[in-house]
């Protein structure tokens, strides 16, 4: 069955709409059809979102019939949202700004942890920000993390990134590296995590995202019998074990990336004597607070 809705003009005013003319084609040569006014449309455009199932939706997050009927089929045809927790709570930045099945597995776990996060913020080159859905001005725009987080003065941007460390090509290498650079010298600190850790580690994602706003308080460093000799540390950066040297508390591989991108001091992610997971210490000074 075929349906065709027209504007009707006014008979001595073209240009305004006097009535809507709804057919229904049931057959090759049978037709209905019927007149209604304004009003009438606007009734039956709500019956037929109430019988659809967008009302609701577009009620809980003031979308569009277009935003809302995406979220509806993505509910119907996901199986992972038929029993979600934030069913309806947190729908559309999960179906509607979440640009993959990595960036909706961290936002969920992120909301369920009560960390508040910002999806999709545009960070010029300039420093300046906007929010979504405004649009991507190409000349200026810096990168678009995938979360963004202020805690104690801290402005933290966090990724998804979609291949490991390993599978990253050369221009991606450099690329990451390049933004985390201009990134750090605004100020932010980076996170980035692999499809790996999120999908076979999401609680110790959440468990160093958490760290890195210091919503966790760290543990004691491990201290050593007063006359012992530390001989192992820890990569500051990969977490691999290393000799222990506060002149050179970088492993091989992480000591040629940070070499590439002119020595500088980044922040990085562990500290050299206790190992332990901190995102305060740098090459320059590779010992965390309990530690120094």
């Amino acid at each position: 069955m075929k349906v065709k809705i027209n504007a009707e003009p006014k008979e001595n005013e073209p240009l305004k709409i006097d009535c809507y003319k709804i057919s229904f084609q049931l057959s090759d040569d049978i037709e209905v059809a019927k007149k209604l006014s304004e009003s009438d449309m606007k009734n039956l455009l709500d019956d037929i979102v109430a019988v659809l199932g967008y009302k609701p939706i577009m009620e809980k997050f003031n979308c569009t019939i277009e935003e809302a009927q995406e979220i509806k089929k993505k509910i119907d045809r996901n199986s992972d949202c038929k029993d979600c927790d934030l069913k309806l709570k947190e729908c559309y930045r999960c179906c509607n700004v979440c640009e993959s099945p990595l960036e909706r597995d961290l936002l969920k776990a992120l909301v369920k942890s009560d960390i508040e996060v910002e999806l999709q913020l545009r960070i010029n080159k300039d420093n300046t920000v906007c929010h979504f859905p405004e649009p991507v001005d190409s000349e200026k725009i810096l990168t678009i993390p995938d979360f963004y987080l202020e805690s104690d003065n801290k402005k933290i941007c966090i990724y998804t990134d979609g291949h490991t460390y390993h599978e990253r090509t050369e221009y991606q290498a450099v690329r990451d590296r390049s933004i985390d650079r201009e990134l750090q010298n605004l100020g932010y600190v980076v996170l980035r995590f692999t499809t790996s850790e999120i999908r076979n580690g999401l609680p110790k994602v959440i468990k160093d995202i958490k760290k890195a706003i210091g919503i966790v308080e760290e543990n004691a460093c491990d201290v050593s019998p007063n006359n012992a000799e530390i001989t192992e540390g820890t990569c500051i950066r990969c977490g691999a074990k290393i000799s222990y040297d506060l002149r050179k508390p970088l492993c091989d591989d992480c000591y040629k990336t940070w070499a590439q991108f002119g020595n500088m001091d980044y922040t990085e992610r562990y500290c050299i004597k206790c190992g332990k997971e901190c995102y305060s210490t740098s090459y320059g000074s590779p010992l965390c607070k309990l530690c120094i």
